[in-house]
């Protein structure tokens, strides 16, 4: 079911980018349910991961947010808690990739945009694929 797959996403991308947090919600926020999860992928970089649960099924998005600078993504990140996801709209998509989740470690794509650092075809995928053709660590490190 989707808590299952929402868990284990979650926990894919903390384990595949040892150094990110889950970014939380505080106040009144926090106690509403929640379909968006954005992950710090490591301080002083200015990329964020955005996971959304579509609602309705396995049908899930990812995509790489890139901010200007990390002082403007840093800032943004402070005020998440209070404020929630509205604060990374100026963030632009570096890579979108759609998929259905079919159990642990097995993943459709159903669409792709942007840069990806490995093509990904309609065939099924694992999560380590899928991280590793969004992560822009890769190119920041090149």
């Amino acid at each position: 079911m989707t808590t299952d797959a929402l868990t284990y996403l979650r926990e894919e991308i903390k384990t595949y980018f040892p150094e990110s947090k889950e970014l939380q919600l505080s106040g009144s926020l926090a106690n509403q349910p929640r379909f968006n999860f954005y992950f710090e992928i490591t301080g002083g970089l200015r990329f964020l991961l955005y996971l959304n649960w579509d609602g309705d099924g396995d049908g899930f998005t990812l995509k790489c947010l890139e901010f200007v600078e990390a002082g403007v993504l840093k800032k943004l990140v402070s005020s998440y808690p209070n404020s929630g996801s509205k604060v990374f709209n100026i963030g632009q998509p570096r890579s979108t990739i759609g998929f259905l989740y079919k159990g642990k470690n097995t993943l459709q794509p159903v669409f792709t945009r942007g840069y990806f650092n490995e093509p990904l075809g309609a065939s099924d995928i694992t999560c380590g694929q899928l991280l590793n053709s969004i992560d822009p660590t890769l190119i920041v490190r090149s």
